[in-house]
């Protein structure tokens, strides 16, 4: 899979249950061997079968699964019978294909330049994101995770695409559009839409529409830092209510991902967090992963104190060598596990590396 591909498709643990509530006491066991997968309904139980049993063999504890409702309760006995843990991915501001996003034009981000991501989709067709400021919004997305957390046998709730679109790409993706992003460009700076603006006006006294510059406002930024985070925290408080564990799929860590994509995962509140770690597409060697893993760690037990099981990405590593040193560097960097994007992108080196 190329990282074409992967913009296309993409971006806990056994629980003990108290009061309702998960829990991740001292005694709880924490998977450490995780892949996304995708949902696949067009695939028979029979090929399933032969897919998950070569998850067990290479010893994965647990899935981030796409799909519907109907895929998570076909999965669940195949999932079930070989002990993998069964947790709902799903996409959060980026509302691609959402057809009751779409009779609400109202709310879709809008860029720095006054273009709707309703009709503007930037860098890619599939890039439809949407605002977390609007109450509208925020209330749609809690109803669709809720919704995923009752189902019976998932584990917990697994938030992608929870981040605004990218303001400045990964410097490895920009040659693929033709585009060099040396500053913030308008065209790619989100949300200025009326809810944003005022809100932060009413909030910080400023009014964005008389700013010279805003992307030199740092209260601008906090202001969307925290529209992010808001909706993140409210999704968390409604899936505890099911029981149900909340983590996400970030980027690598919370510095580059503030300037990156206005995303302040360090705030979130999650039961584990999931960094993408995946270094080839920010033009680094393998050994990123430990420094990348390393800050993130830093960052979480600064702050939320969770988890952090660091994702890896099968076309970055050609080898059997390069899979089991990127696992290596990741656990020397104080990742609790790591997480395989994904079932699609394995090759026999993964296999083979995954199994020694």
């Amino acid at each position: 899979m190329n990282k074409r591909e992967f913009l296309k498709l993409a971006g806990l643990t056994t629980t003990g249950v108290m009061m309702g509530l998960p829990v991740m006491g001292k005694s709880t066991k924490l998977p450490k061997r995780w892949m996304w997968l995708h949902a696949h309904d067009n695939w028979t139980d029979a090929q399933w079968e032969e897919k998950l049993d070569k998850l067990v063999e290479i010893d994965i504890e647990a899935v981030l699964l796409g799909g519907n409702e109907n895929t998570f309760k076909r999965m669940y006995p195949l999932l079930k019978k070989r002990n993998i843990e069964m947790h709902a991915w799903m996409w959060t501001l980026n509302r691609n294909g959402d057809k009751e996003a779409k009779k609400h034009p109202d709310w879709y981000t809008v860029s720095g330049d006054g273009r709707s991501c309703y009709d503007y989709h930037p860098y890619v067709d599939y890039y439809q994101w949407v605002c977390p400021s609007k109450e509208e919004v925020q209330e749609h997305i809690i109803k669709q995770a809720v919704s995923l957390a009752k189902i019976e046998g998932v584990k917990g709730v697994h938030l992608d695409y929870v981040r605004y679109s990218d303001v400045i790409l990964a410097s490895s993706l920009q040659p693929l559009y033709g585009i060099v992003q040396d500053k913030e460009y308008p065209e790619y700076d989100f949300c200025y839409c009326d809810t944003c603006r005022d809100k932060f006006l009413n909030e910080s006294g400023q009014d964005i529409r008389k700013m010279e510059d805003p992307t030199q406002s740092e209260e601008w930024r906090q202001f969307r830092y925290d529209s992010v985070t808001h909706l993140v925290n409210r999704i968390y408080d409604e899936v505890h209510k099911e029981g149900k564990l909340l983590s996400a799929a970030v980027f690598p860590y919370p510095e580059l991902a503030r300037k990156i994509c206005r995303q302040s995962w360090d705030d979130f509140k999650l039961d584990m967090v999931f960094p993408m770690v995946y270094n080839g597409f920010y033009e680094e060697p393998i050994e990123w992963v430990k420094f990348a893993t390393e800050q993130g760690v830093k960052s979480s037990k600064q702050k939320i104190n969770k988890p952090v099981i660091t994702g890896l990405y099968t076309p970055d590593l050609k080898s059997v060598e390069d899979t089991k040193k990127a696992i290596k560097l990741a656990k020397k960097g104080g990742s609790k596990g790591f997480a395989i994007f994904d079932l699609g992108g394995m090759k026999a080196p993964h296999w083979k590396a995954l199994k020694d």
